[in-house]
């Protein structure tokens, strides 16, 4: 081949590889711009700043006082120091409730026995009234009212037991007159003469054991036990008894029933074990009425 076509075929090869290769942005240096580049870059020297004529300088804005809110402080936060809600809850309903004392009590039991020939039911311990006077003073009776009938020239009942200051009405059933009177110390009265159908009234303020007479029939005979405090209790058929709701502290414990003497022991509450007190029958059975054993 000759030298031209291989000239040709190189100049052709050239501007095939020209025309694939993507267009690139021309950079063109002016002429001062080229020769810029061609010399160091000179050391930039900070020349004395420039006043600018003064129409051109803004005068400075005058500041506008603006009244601002004051910015509340934050409120105080509650701090609990307490247990919290739920917990007092929690706490509410695992408490057990406070119960108030009941108050101690005295058991026993009451063996009543006939001496000097007398006899005795096996029932009759019923008609024992057993009661506690504590030394503090405490636990008064309540007064009531109640009667007591001539009847028979005899007193119907035969033996009562009443709170102290309690009031008690004679009424006279029979067809005769009937004085009603007693002198038991410190408790005696006279009520005059009733005629049938007539009565009389007495109040019993002092404590103990009246007996109660009629001055036209010297064989009417009335005791009157006059109980100083409202813990009572009556014997069982079987002679057993139970005080309950004392207090505790040192007292008295009395016991009554019209066929024997009455019998009283200083106790201490609380007590350990139970009482039991014997009494003798001496004098034959009575209509008996144990009115303070009923609680006021």
């Amino acid at each position: 081949m000759s030298t031209y076509r291989l000239c040709m075929l190189g100049a052709l090869m050239l501007l095939g590889a020209c025309a694939m290769t993507p267009d690139r942005p021309s950079l063109k240096l002016e002429p001062a711009a080229a020769a810029a580049s061609s010399m160091p870059a000179p050391v930039a020297v900070a020349s004395p700043p420039q006043s600018l004529p003064a129409a051109t300088v803004a005068p400075a804005p005058v500041p506008v006082p603006v009244a601002v809110a004051p910015v509340p402080a934050p409120a105080a936060r509650m701090v609990r120091m307490g247990p919290q809600p739920s917990a007092i809850k929690k706490s509410v309903a695992d408490a057990k409730p406070v119960v108030a004392p009941a108050g101690l009590e005295i058991r026993g039991h009451v063996v009543l026995r006939g001496v000097h020939g007398q006899q005795v039911a096996p029932d009759e311990a019923a008609a024992t009234l057993v009661y506690f006077v504590p030394a503090s003073g405490g636990g008064r009776a309540k007064p009531g009212h109640y009667t007591v009938y001539t009847h028979n020239r005899d007193f119907s009942p035969e033996a009562m037991a009443v709170p102290q200051g309690s009031t008690v009405t004679f009424v006279n059933l029979d067809d005769v007159r009937h004085n009603v009177f007693s002198v038991t110390p410190g408790s005696a009265f006279d009520l005059g003469y009733q005629g049938s159908g007539e009565k009389a009234a007495h109040a019993f303020t002092r404590a103990g054991l009246v007996l109660v007479s009629c001055n036209v029939h010297h064989s009417m005979e009335l005791d009157l036990l006059v109980v100083p405090t409202s813990f009572t209790a009556r014997a069982s058929a079987d002679g057993s008894f139970n005080l309950r709701g004392l207090p505790a502290g040192a007292g008295t414990l009395h016991f009554w029933n019209p066929r024997a003497q009455p019998v009283s022991l200083p106790v201490t509450l609380p007590m350990k074990n139970a009482v039991t007190q014997p009494l003798l029958a001496i004098r034959p059975r009575l209509t008996t009425e144990l009115n303070a054993s009923a609680r006021p």
